[in-house]
């Protein structure tokens, strides 16, 4: 055998697990998970949209990755991307809890966390984390909210509400059934608006650094490595942009 031949064949078994790792990183298809949220991802007409879904796609170009996106109850997609790997979730508050779970692939938003009641309902006011344990409080089911008043001493048998869905917990403020929620000011008058109830005034004390949380467009930690570090290279490359400072602001 010639020594031109005895090199050709050397250069096909080295590039072979290449071009198959190669492959099989291109063919990947991510799954995408989110809860409906009218600030950040929501679906309309056929089309997602918002801010979130506008940076996923923006870091989906530029790794050259595809991925379908799915609107789901918060619980079910948390249940959903932290068990399946080559999933993503969109625009999740990043705990300790779930730190070890993700990786946290880029910041889509900064929202707050408060005590909100009706503004015509001044019996409901609180200032301090023992009043609002008084209260009844609507709260999605394992959201970042849900654990962490949990975790506050709040309990699901005495003084919380547990819902699946926005929609539902907004309503269940309006219409006067719960004392209290705790989210996002910008949220529920989002809702609200959504719900063409826009005159409904709400309450809640000034927001302070200790009320910021930062949430994520986060990737089970089971996903490939390589798949993991190309997002997270579109991500670091995106983040650089003008375009990116103004969808968090947005």
């Amino acid at each position: 055998m010639s020594r031109k031949i005895l090199i050709w064949l050397s250069y096909l078994l080295f590039i072979q697990p290449l071009y198959s790792i190669a492959k099989d990183d291109i063919s990947v298809e991510l799954k995408v998970v989110a809860n409906a949220h009218p600030l950040l991802q929501y679906p309309e007409k056929d089309k997602n949209k918002g801010p979130t879904i506008d940076i996923l796609n923006a870091i989906l170009a530029e790794a050259q990755l595809t991925a379908s996106v799915a609107f789901m109850p918060w619980a079910r997609a948390f249940s959903i991307a932290k068990k399946n790997p080559n999933t993503l979730i969109l625009s999740m508050i990043r705990t300790p809890e779930r730190e070890d779970s993700f990786y946290w692939i880029i910041k889509v938003s900064r929202p707050a966390r408060v005590f909100i009641s009706l503004e015509s309902k001044t019996e409901n006011y609180v200032d301090t984390i023992e009043q609002a344990k008084e209260k009844l409080i609507a709260v999605i089911l394992n959201s970042a909210e849900h654990k962490e008043l949990v975790a506050a001493g709040f309990s699901d048998k005495k003084n919380l509400y547990i819902v699946s869905s926005r929609e539902q917990m907004i309503s269940l403020l309006a219409n006067g059934r719960v004392d209290l929620i705790y989210t996002d000011p910008n949220n529920a008058r989002a809702q609200l608006q959504a719900m063409n109830r826009p005159n409904i005034g709400i309450h809640y004390k000034k927001i302070t650094m200790k009320n910021q949380r930062v949430s994520y467009i986060a990737l089970n930690k089971g996903t490939d490595k390589a798949i993991a570090q190309r997002l997270q290279q579109a991500a670091d490359k995106f983040v650089k942009t003008p375009e990116y400072d103004y969808l968090l602001a947005n």
